[in-house]
């Protein structure tokens, strides 16, 4: 009936159980067979459990009209108030002296911060990218908000008494009047404004100009351009800017700068006094777009030192539209870049005694827009791929260690034949 012909399907014929013989080759054979499978079974999971990156290149037909430059860039001996940030593009579109989305942070030679320029502090696209590496806070200090050493202690006398007067009259003092430290300009000017000086000595009161203190060079130099060699800062810059997708640059170079009846970019500083800037700079991070996994920006970490003198930096970046798709996720419109580099070093005497190398000393970054684009896509392994291969490890397994046994058999019995 239907039994039988089910049964004459039969690919796997049985035989009984005497007439099936088991051999020490064959139980090794079945073990190493056993154990190559298990290996392969392991590797083929995590073969499954990993997501794969595919890569793709086209020509980039899409028409973006932005790009986002994220920086954050140090420069150790140039004040920021003799920084100016600017962007222009082959469209003729020019961005002077930028201060949306970006933080001047004033510092110490040493690295410690003095404070942020004013409005900058409070642009959020700056706070939102002060995760990004950057000097670290100084601790808390007190300074001293008179540089003679007898009127800040008469200053500390003038402190003192008016607390103990207020004291004992019970009456509060008013909002700051007990401050005993001066940590930036603000508190000097405020200092110096509520104060009245008056010497035992003298019945006339003394005052003093806050320009003098070094704490007020920053802002002294925003009343006098001329006061810019006498301020001994460094500058953080760290924040973002919005360019046009096509070929331009960014460049950080002191003075300010601006834009003549003609058109073209002027940048105010004595050619004389070029040779003084010190262009050092540390660059802690630079990429254009949105971050995304495994991504590698060749200027993070670059730091340059001038030992003596100043210098022009060029660095010639080629910037590449990127997609990455994750996996399960909306794709993330971005970009990654390759750069060179070119120093031109300042002679000492340039500008003097009628030399013409009027070479403007900065750090220009200089980026052409790449015609192709790199799609990168995550993938992951079927559950019918997996299948598929669990069943052809097992199979194939077994049909090798098979022919390795019958093989092994057949000379096992000749030998013993031979004998």
């Amino acid at each position: 009936g239907l039994a039988r012909k089910v049964r004459a399907l039969d690919v796997y014929p049985k035989t009984l159980a005497e007439f099936n013989e088991k051999t020490d080759v064959g139980g090794l054979v079945s073990v190493c067979a056993i154990g190559l499978i298990a290996l392969l079974v392991v590797s083929q999971l995590s073969a499954y459990c990993a997501v794969r990156t595919h890569e793709h290149l086209s020509v980039d037909v899409e028409r973006e009209r932005l790009i986002r430059i994220n920086l954050n860039i140090t420069f150790p001996s140039i004040p920021c108030a003799g920084i100016g940030l600017v962007t222009m593009d082959v469209a003729g579109e020019q961005q002077i002296d930028v201060v949306q989305n970006v933080a001047k942070t004033r510092l110490a030679l040493d690295g410690s911060r003095l404070g942020a320029e004013d409005g900058a502090e409070g642009d959020v696209g700056a706070r939102a990218l002060a995760e990004l590496d950057g000097p670290v806070d100084a601790p808390e200090r007190c300074g001293r908000c008179y540089t003679d050493v007898a009127l800040n202690a008469l200053f500390l006398q003038t402190i003192d008494r008016a607390v103990a007067d207020a004291r004992e009259k019970g009456r509060p003092l008013p909002q700051g009047a007990s401050s005993r430290c001066c940590n930036s300009c603000d508190d000097v000017r405020a200092t110096y404004q509520r104060m009245r000086l008056i010497p035992t000595n003298s019945p006339q009161p003394v005052f003093a100009d806050w320009q003098t203190h070094p704490l007020c060079a920053h802002d002294r130099e925003l009343i006098d351009p001329g006061a810019l060699g006498g301020i001994h800062e460094g500058c953080n810059l760290v924040g973002f800017l919005l360019v046009n997708k096509v070929a331009g640059n960014f460049h950080v170079a002191p003075g300010r700068a601006f834009s003549s009846a003609q058109g073209h970019l002027v940048h105010e500083f004595k050619p004389f006094a070029m040779a003084s800037y010190n262009t050092s700079h540390v660059i802690h991070a630079l990429s254009f777009g949105p971050p995304y996994p495994s991504q590698l920006n060749p200027l993070d970490g670059v730091a340059k030192v001038n030992a003596n003198g100043s210098a022009l930096y060029q660095y010639y970046i080629k910037v590449v539209p990127t997609s990455y798709a994750p996996l399960g996720r909306e794709p993330i419109a971005t970009c990654q870049y390759s750069v060179t580099e070119a120093r031109m070093p300042i002679a000492p005497d340039a500008g003097r005694g009628g030399r013409r190398e009027f070479v403007l000393p900065g750090v220009f970054f200089i980026y052409d827009i790449s015609p192709i684009k790199v799609a990168y896509t995550e993938q992951a392994t079927s559950l019918w791929t997996f299948i598929t291969s669990l069943c052809a490890i097992i199979g194939g397994v077994f049909v090798v260690a098979r022919m390795v046994d019958s093989a092994l058999h057949s000379v096992s019995r000749r030998a013993a034949l031979a004998i």
